[in-house]
């Protein structure tokens, strides 16, 4: 994308929000794994992963629990101008995500990356 911020004009990549970095299914089936609401019993429709895979999709999201809270404190001080009270809190931002909106792996995925983060692949 190109930036129109102030006449900027630098070249600016930008992930869309259905798609996840270095995985084959949309956002939407790995939400619904680390949600719970796609399980292994629903493996055997050919659109769903194995259950090999669901259990690495959990360990990648336990892995980054962290890394991902991190990530969504400093982008709200840096980019959203909350008060440094959020880097101290022990809210858990992802936690709050998870809780209020279906589409939790999406916004905090776009966030992370378009804003130049990076998460530990599976």
């Amino acid at each position: 994308m190109k930036c129109t911020n102030n006449g900027c004009g630098r070249l600016h990549n930008a992930l869309p929000d259905c798609l996840v970095p270095y995985k084959h299914y949309a956002c939407e089936d790995i939400a619904g794994v680390l949600d719970e609401i796609i399980t292994p019993d629903d493996a055997e429709d050919e659109d769903y992963p194995c259950e090999a895979t669901m259990l690495r999709w959990k360990h990648w999201l336990m892995a980054n629990h962290l890394r991902i809270d991190g990530y969504l404190k400093s982008i709200g001080h840096r980019l959203l101008g909350l008060g440094e009270e959020l880097l101290c809190s022990n809210v858990s931002l992802l936690g709050t995500l998870r809780s209020s909106n279906s589409r939790w792996l999406e916004a905090i995925l776009r966030m992370i990356y378009n804003s130049g983060g990076f998460l530990e692949p599976a």
